[in-house]
């Protein structure tokens, strides 16, 4: 009897085993996204102007975006939407009225009309440069609870802008943020 007791007992923890891998993999299946790290690519501007590394294979857009005063200008978008909650970009506008501008206006020109597009308002906002660059880095809500982080830098008739959207909070990842903000590098104007 005892040798039928040691069998159910074992059959017993294997099975409990078993379940337990099983709910590992449907937890690890099920949140895929997050647990396994991005699969990290650099891009780099078909005119070698810059790079940036970026969680996840890069789609480019040409689109036509508008501006102050009326009209629109050209603007290059490079994104990634490693889940379906994260969407990294970065895009950039090149326009002779980028240099009229002092570098402040230019660069508070990019803020509002970004805020403006994504219905948003500024939770912090901070001066700084990159490369020498003078630059700002913001942070908004926008509609539907999003979490923005955005770089903006003035290079010459160039505005670039890197931006991070999370559209669920929790899904906010500051070091991947980090690490593609710090990535960003000009390489020839």
């Amino acid at each position: 009897m005892s040798t039928m007791t040691a069998m159910k007992s074992r059959i017993t923890i294997w099975q409990v085993a078993l379940i337990v891998l099983a709910v590992l993999i449907s937890m690890a299946v099920a949140n895929y996204d997050k647990i396994l790290p991005h699969r990290w690519e650099t891009y780099t501007a078909s005119d070698g102007s810059f790079s940036i590394e970026l969680p996840g294979k890069p789609t480019l857009q040409n689109v036509q975006a508008p501006v102050e005063g009326g009209g629109v200008t050209p603007l290059t978008l490079v994104s990634v939407n490693p889940t379906s909650n994260t969407v990294y970009m970065c895009s950039y506008a090149e326009d002779e009225n980028i240099e009229k501008k002092s570098p402040d206006e230019a660069l508070e020109s990019g803020r509002d009309g970004s805020l403006r597009k994504i219905q948003g308002t500024v939770i912090s906002q901070r001066s700084m440069t990159v490369q020498g660059y003078p630059a700002l880095e913001m942070q908004a809500r926008a509609r539907g609870e999003s979490l923005v982080d955005s770089r903006m830098i003035v290079a010459g008739k160039r505005l670039y802008m890197i931006m991070a959207v999370a559209s669920v909070q929790q899904d906010r990842e500051p070091k991947t943020i980090q690490r593609m903000f710090e990535s960003f590098k000009i390489i020839g104007q």
